[in-house]
């Protein structure tokens, strides 16, 4: 390649994912199809075609409503790009093994129960106690966008996985309850309540974007189970909605754990925390991984195993 082309694939904060991801979107001109193939949503994917565009400080493609076609720094750039992400995957069987990596990426979702973080970070450095674990904090759907792009080898999430390329292990499951007004509404005497008996009654939601399947599913069941006045909140900030709680005389489910972070936001004199009654409805939680990880990196294979056999003895059930 000329001197001009073979800088435009080596500015100094490029990577081998950016690259991976813009030959797949310039050899299948769709987003949509190149999210597939490389076992990614659209977001991650989008984000990395973007980043490389501002290192190279060009745009790759003209994005129509319908169509993707390459500009001519794109055309430029495909095949000495397609070269490098081949070569790179031909190293393979020369690369070290993954087990001399000193580090494994945790990503976990600040509003899960510490308990079940410490479980998963317990058992690694049970087994190996000189792997360091940096710990990134963040949502659910994000910790999964990041593990389809690499960004994270295993992250403790809400429950369920649907992506095609991670596997799920759940490691919790928990009841709900209703948290409500203690000082003036009739459901905080009681010592457990039905969803029949919230029909009438606002029900506030945190946003679904915390996990947005987990979330979809608890909403459906609630609409099947007659729940009439559902109100999604734009946030899911649990400080918020416990005022939202204490202000409207609305009501909201939250995990019946008090060890929840979310949870500890109705902990006050003021809220009542009534078990819900209701033995199909759980919140689970647990790890995620790419399932292609498992046959590469025996150190999370064996972390894996070891979760996974020891979970009827560790399973966590409010």
């Amino acid at each position: 390649m000329d001197r001009g082309t073979a800088a435009l694939v080596c500015p100094s904060g490029m990577d081998i994912q950016q690259l991976r991801c813009f030959v797949a979107v310039a050899e299948e001109l769709h987003f949509g199809r190149a999210a597939d193939r490389l076992h990614l949503t659209a977001s991650p994917l989008s984000r990395r075609i973007r980043e490389l565009e501002r290192e190279l400080g060009e745009e790759l493609f003209v994005r129509g409503y319908h169509q993707v076609t390459l500009t001519r720094c794109g055309r430029e750039l495909l095949e000495p790009a397609a070269d490098v992400v081949r070569r790179f995957d031909a190293l393979g069987a020369r690369r070290p093994d993954r087990t001399a990596r000193s580090t494994r990426e945790i990503g976990a979702a600040p509003l899960l129960t510490p308990t079940i973080v410490d479980l998963v970070l317990g058992t690694f450095k049970q087994l190996y106690p000189d792997i360091e674990l940096p710990i990134t904090l963040e949502r659910s759907a994000v910790l999964m966008e990041m593990l389809c792009a690499r960004e994270l080898d295993l992250a403790v999430v809400h429950l369920p996985v649907t992506d095609p390329g991670l596997r799920g292990l759940e490691l919790a499951r928990y009841r709900y309850a209703v948290a409500t007004r203690s000082d003036d509404d009739e459901l905080a005497s009681r010592p457990r309540v039905r969803l029949a008996d919230l029909i009438e009654r606002e029900m506030l939601l945190p946003s679904s974007k915390l996990q947005p399947l987990a979330m979809k599913n608890l909403r459906d069941f609630l609409v099947r189970a007659g729940i009439r006045h559902l109100n999604e909140l734009p946030h899911a900030d649990s400080i918020h909605l416990a005022a939202r709680v204490i202000r409207t005389r609305s009501i909201t489910l939250v995990v019946a754990d008090p060890d929840n972070p979310s949870t500890r936001s109705f902990a006050g004199p003021g809220f009542a925390l009534v078990p819900l009654d209701e033995p199909d409805l759980h919140f689970a939680a647990g790890v995620a991984w790419r399932a292609d990880d498992e046959s590469a990196d025996p150190i999370l294979a064996h972390v894996m195993e070891t979760l996974r056999t020891g979970r009827g003895a560790t399973l966590l059930v409010v």
